[in-house]
């Protein structure tokens, strides 16, 4: 019985290295199969900085080319000049305009609703105005920071 059992066991442990060596190659495979979804996706990383690096650089060339084409015009002091105050013109204009809407509209409010000034600019002051306040505010002051925001 002792023989026949020594016999089983030493057959049976013979095929032990060979199932202990299918386990462990089965772990590295999965370990190098990890290993390369890590790689692809550093690889789309690098990619996607790469992109957003060019597309950062081509902003930057389309800038000097705007501002490089805009020094090359040269049509006189006048013309310059007045090339130059269109833009200012126009937004104090508007400007002016839109504190005269503002004004007339609280003026209105004061004398013919009998309403409290304060009252009356706190409603004169409405969620539209805010809005266009933020975003002139915007615009102005905050262009990179909300362009840069909006690649994100």
């Amino acid at each position: 019985m002792l023989t026949l059992l020594g016999s089983l066991l030493g057959f049976g442990t013979s095929f032990l290295p060979s199932i202990l060596d299918y386990f462990r190659t089965k772990q590295d495979h999965k370990h190098k199969l990890e290993e390369m979804k890590l790689q692809v996706e550093l690889m789309e990383r690098r990619s996607e900085l790469k992109i957003a690096e060019l597309d950062a650089k081509a902003d930057i060339e389309e800038t000097k080319g705007i501002y490089q084409h805009d020094r090359s015009i040269d049509a006189g002091g006048f013309i310059n000049a007045l090339r130059g105050s269109v833009r200012p013109v126009l937004t104090y204009l508007f400007f002016l305009m839109f504190v005269g809407v503002k004004a007339t509209l609280i003026y209105a409010m004061i004398n013919n609703l009998n309403i409290d000034w304060t009252t009356a600019i706190i409603e004169a002051w409405d969620e539209q105005t805010a809005a266009l306040f933020a975003a002139v505010m915007s615009f102005w002051f905050g262009g990179r920071a909300v362009s840069k925001y909006m690649k994100r």
